[in-house]
């Protein structure tokens, strides 16, 4: 997918550089970032990295997930298994687990990236700040990664919010990483049942208290996709 970044709105952090597996941003001093096109392979990892919404990737856009995520979560957000999914991998397996007719919650929304370095913590915030009651950040194993390092840019970054949610007191496993290949259908249908019984035992009251408590964090933290 394509990605090009603005030269009104990056601040050459350089954050974007490393986060690329193909080489293919360009940055020289005093001048904006450049994705050589001929280079990128459209992961959307260097699109996540940057603080500055200076990076866009044509038809997973900042704005387009966002509208995913309020629509996904518009009718009783706490009952809601958000499942983020690689399109390579844990996007094949929800299908693959679809196709075999494993049985699993119905409460699982799912939404698709190119990969699972796209992810940027500020959408895992805000659908925290709508209310969701569990959120599943899920891509490939990392030998199976269609982007050579995208799986560990975006495996780091799930650990980081996994470390704040503890720091925040939230109920361990209402944010959950699972890598989950293709051809696992099986596990996620498991994963996802294991999640709805996790909400299942958390008692309403406690966990609508949870979600208003952490709402001011989540608030706070995901202020900069509210400026897409």
């Amino acid at each position: 997918m394509p990605i090009y970044v603005s030269a009104d709105e990056c601040k050459g952090c350089k954050l974007c550089i490393p986060a690329c597996p193909y080489g293919a941003i360009d940055y020289e001093q005093g001048k904006a970032a450049h994705v050589v096109t001929a280079k990128c392979h459209g992961c959307g990892g260097c699109v996540a990295e940057c603080p500055h919404n200076a990076i866009t990737q044509m038809h997973f856009t900042d704005a387009q997930i966002l509208a995913q995520i309020h629509a996904l979560l518009a009718d009783k957000p706490e009952e809601k298994i958000l499942a983020f999914r690689c399109h390579w991998c844990s996007y094949g397996g929800a299908d693959l687990a679809g196709t075999s007719h494993f049985e699993y919650s119905a409460n699982e929304r799912g939404l698709r990236v190119m990969c699972s370095a796209r992810l940027d913590s500020d959408f895992i915030y805000e659908a925290f700040r709508l209310g969701a009651g569990a959120v599943l950040f899920s891509g490939c194993h990392p030998q199976d990664c269609h982007y050579i390092t995208g799986q560990p840019v975006g495996a780091a970054r799930a650990e980081r919010l996994l470390s704040a949610f503890e720091k925040m007191g939230m109920t361990p496993g209402r944010f959950r990483i699972e890598w989950i290949s293709a051809a696992e259908g099986d596990k996620y249908a498991r994963v996802v049942n294991e999640m709805q019984a996790l909400l299942d035992a958390i008692p309403r009251d406690k966990l609508m208290d949870e979600i208003e408590e952490l709402r001011p964090t989540m608030e706070k933290r995901a202020r900069r996709m509210r400026e897409v």
